[in-house]
């Protein structure tokens, strides 16, 4: 595993303050304007991980501390994603040759595609390709 890839590895939270088109991305993501209009005035930041060991990478979103959402990837295997409340989809997750996180992911209105790296100042920036063709970027601080 490279070090950039390595530099993923923990615990992060997003900063709101650098959002750009969030609101958009949620709502090609499907979420009503009632649930987005929560997130932008109450700006939730769950907590996430990522653990990347060879090949494996596993992901939880803790919204309940006790209970994390987990998905668990074999870079280049296609996953089935299924979490109650949301549609089913597919996600395939890369490196690129600049050594970036990249996921493909695959729903009923189009292809999400994410790419993850480490900025400059440590952060976690993540910019997503939305099926309109806009652009998301979301920067999470790393918190362990």
């Amino acid at each position: 595993m490279s070090s950039a890839n390595a530099q993923v590895n923990g615990m992060w939270k997003q900063d709101h303050s650098e959002d750009e088109n969030y609101d958009q991305m949620l709502r090609e993501q499907g979420l009503g304007s009632c649930v987005r209009w929560l997130i932008r005035v109450f700006k939730p930041s769950p907590l996430v991980e990522y653990i990347i060991n060879g090949e494996h990478i596993t992901y939880r979103q803790y919204v309940k501390r006790n209970r994390p959402v987990e998905m668990n990837f074999t870079v280049g295997q296609p996953v089935d994603i299924n979490i109650r409340g949301m549609e089913p989809s597919r996600a395939v997750v890369n490196w690129d040759e600049y050594g970036r996180l990249v996921m493909r992911h695959t729903k009923a209105n189009g292809e999400f595609v994410t790419t993850g790296r480490i900025d400059s100042r440590g952060m976690l920036e993540m910019t997503m390709l939305l099926p309109s063709g806009k652009q998301c970027r979301r920067v999470l601080k790393r918190v362990q």
